[in-house]
């Protein structure tokens, strides 16, 4: 066969094989973004879909399709039978949860999305206070849909520090790891603005518990390292050497950022159960409320010790909480897995001894420069 022939035939081939081809265009799909779960009173699931508009004819940048089924995949079914485009979850950013569905259990709803090949595993979980179907359908002036505020609120949350990673990934890995539970950040939506809550704790796949965003912060300081972050906290401005000695109020509130840490858990006795929590902290003072003379060393030092000890407090504190809700986010139990050789370490073994688990909290803190001091 000769060049001339080979190609032409090639030719042919490729224009037959793509005439056969399922052509996908964009206009001709709707694209999930986002996805809210809420429970029915027939106890059925609701499941609220915010889809992106492709079409430049269309009269809104996005529209919200919602089914009841028994499943979710039910009620994806059951929106196809809705939608004039074929369905599609490759966008999916989002999956948002109400709290009457993680206080029942999530595992099979995120499992689903997990065993769909086409939605990523950096897709981020949240659970939604109150009903997601409201807060999904809240109008906001400055974007098209609300669900790009939650997304791009939750995702410079967790890149800024502020927040644990909460991707689907993250979240599967923890209910299946054997020493850990999973946590989600809660939302929190009124007139067409949403704010992160919290975070909430799950023991297995149940949500039993809530913690506020500076315990979240501490989560996060126990659980990773920080490479930037902010706090704010106060502390009492007794024996600081203030250049206004009468000036209110009675506690100095710091601000610090640009923080750095790592922290590391050690089993110490693994018969009484007990564990040494080290965390080493270095930040900059960003900036305080009142004025004190921060070049004096004496004052700095202070102010080093009681920050110091407040975190201290504040991180047992946590600890304390998350065990009396029998909820392991630090992941004690996957440093006494690793520790103890033949644990036969499972979920409801751990569940069983971290409540009586002895947790020492130690806090290694410096200030390695101020910055602006008001």
């Amino acid at each position: 066969m000769g060049k001339t022939a080979f190609k032409l035939v090639l030719i042919l081939l490729i224009t037959f094989l793509s005439a056969c081809a399922n052509q996908k265009t964009l206009e001709r799909m709707g694209l999930i973004t986002t996805m809210g779960y809420d429970l029915t009173e027939d106890g059925k699931i609701l499941t609220t879909m915010v889809l992106l508009q492709i079409d430049p004819e269309a009269p809104q940048n996005s529209t919200i399709l919602t089914s009841k089924a028994a499943t979710s995949k039910g009620a994806r079914i059951n929106s196809d039978l809705k939608s004039p485009k074929k369905l599609q979850s490759g966008q999916l950013r989002v999956a948002l949860y109400s709290e009457e569905i993680a206080e029942v259990g999530i595992i099979n709803l995120a499992d689903t999305l997990a065993r769909d090949p086409a939605i990523s595993d950096l897709t981020y979980l949240a659970v939604v206070e109150g009903s997601t179907n409201k807060i999904l359908e809240q109008k906001n002036p400055q974007f098209s849909d609300i669900s790009q505020l939650i997304y791009k609120e939750l995702d410079q949350n967790i890149k800024g520090e502020l927040i644990p990673s909460t991707t689907l990934q993250e979240t599967i890995h923890d209910y299946y790891a054997d020493g850990i539970d999973m946590i989600l950040p809660t939302l929190k939506g009124e007139d067409g603005q949403v704010r992160i809550s919290g975070m909430a704790l799950f023991k297995d796949d149940r949500m039993v518990g809530k913690i506020t965003p500076t315990e979240g912060f501490y989560l996060k300081l126990i659980n990773d390292r920080y490479e930037a972050g902010a706090l704010e906290l106060t502390v009492s401005k007794e024996g600081f050497k203030s250049l206004i000695e009468d000036k209110e109020p009675d506690e100095l509130a710091v601000v610090m950022d640009t923080i750095h840490s790592k922290s590391d858990i050690k089993l110490t006795s693994k018969d009484k159960l007990k564990f040494n929590l080290s965390i080493t902290l270095k930040t900059r003072l960003l900036e305080v409320n009142q004025t004190i003379d921060l070049k004096d060393p004496e004052n700095v030092k202070l102010l080093e010790k009681k920050i110091k000890e407040k975190i201290e407090k504040e991180v047992a504190s946590l600890v304390s909480k998350a065990q009396s809700k029998n909820s392991d986010p630090f992941g004690f139990g996957e440093i006494y897995r690793k520790s103890v050789r033949h644990a036969n370490l499972t979920k409801k073994k751990w569940h069983e001894m971290y409540p009586d688990s002895k947790i020492n909290v130690v806090i290694d803190f410096e200030i390695m420069r101020t910055g602006v001091v008001e």
